[in-house]
């Protein structure tokens, strides 16, 4: 241990071993955060690498520190500073009394910057769900065996815009295992939505008991839990998503059946004036002076005077190339043979 003093200073000394140390600066909303009362837990997720082998087109993994709704990404910067970590110790030279010094115990050549994420959790979702398709009333689809905590636990962001991701998806977790709905199912789920809102004489707009809607949903044997993820997603922004109760947005619905209805013709073109009949029947009757192309403005081309198409966008991603084995039955209940599926 090398020594320096001068008379009258404080005696500083360096360790022979040193410690590895990095230091970290904290955003001025973080250590805000962390200075609270009732500081929250905070987490560090790695992005894992897009491949399995490295390739140029591979994205290079990395790591983020995590509040419970806010993500930073960590960042190393070296620096040409002399830069030491010290503690106070008692040094004592031959039979002389001890007395109060420092000592560098780690010499920090980098310190982390914590930037706050720039990526999508709808995107960074949307490529690790697996699709939950419905082709002629039966599923298409393989599922990933896993919850929506594991899914969370690999994505570089916060549970709070993991949440947002998942709602905006509406994603949902069934036969144990975690899902995204394609275009074609949501079209499919809405129409058993709105017949049975009609059948009950239920306003959607209004406050009413989600089980009122769920219950005739499920009969026709759509999964429960995309039911409520639909409705979830609609539901006013003032109003509570996680009780019973449910009340849909006008706009925000009437542009998602939009979109969907459009969407679902994967890819074709639509004959604008049908489409717009068809939309009106999807809706309300109170809703449908609501349809028009500029309400999805953005999510549409005109490929002629007389057809639409849907633009294509994060939503339209390729079918799973595996799938359940179709039974020989056409029963409505597809969703036990698929959980049976599921199980063998």
């Amino acid at each position: 241990m090398a020594t320096q003093q001068d008379e009258g200073g404080v005696p500083f000394s360096i360790a022979y071993d040193m410690q590895h140390f990095r230091l970290l600066e904290l955003p001025a909303e973080l250590l805000e955060l962390l200075e609270s009362p009732k500081p929250p837990p905070l987490s560090i997720k790695s992005q894992q690498a897009s491949g399995a082998s490295r390739t140029a087109d591979t994205k290079p993994a990395y790591a983020v520190l995590c509040s419970p709704n806010a993500s930073f990404q960590l960042r190393q910067v070296q620096t040409s500073n002399s830069l030491f970590i010290t503690s106070p110790v008692l040094e004592a030279h031959s039979n002389d009394m001890p007395v109060p010094a420092t000592c560098a115990i780690a010499s920090c050549t980098a310190t982390l910057e914590l930037h706050p994420s720039a990526d999508s959790p709808v995107a960074l979702l949307h490529d690790v769900l697996p699709i939950y398709d419905i082709v002629d009333g039966e599923v298409d689809a393989a599922g990933n065996g896993k919850s929506k905590g594991i899914i969370f636990s690999h994505i570089p962001l916060s549970d709070g815009q993991c949440e947002y991701g998942w709602r905006e998806l509406m994603a949902f977790e069934f036969a144990a295992s975690s899902w995204r709905p394609s275009a074609n199912t949501l079209s499919q789920v809405w129409k058993s939505i709105n017949s049975a809102a009609l059948a009950e004489g239920v306003k959607l707009d209004q406050q009413f008991l989600t089980h009122d809607i769920l219950k005739e949903a499920t009969e026709e044997g759509y999964p429960g839990e995309l039911v409520v993820a639909i409705l979830q997603r609609l539901a006013s922004d003032d109003k509570d998503r996680s009780g019973p109760w449910s009340c849909l947005d006008r706009t925000k619905t009437a542009q998602f059946v939009g979109k969907t209805l459009l969407e679902a013709k994967d890819g074709k073109d639509y004959l604008t004036a049908q489409y717009l009949d068809d939309w009106r029947d999807l809706l309300p009757e109170p809703w449908r002076e609501m349809v028009a192309v500029n309400l999805i403005t953005g999510s549409y081309t005109l490929p002629s005077s007389t057809t639409i198409k849907f633009k294509g966008g994060l939503a339209t991603a390729a079918k799973e190339d595996t799938a359940i084995p179709k039974a020989g039955s056409s029963s409505r209940k597809w969703h036990e043979r698929f959980g049976r599926a599921r199980k063998g």
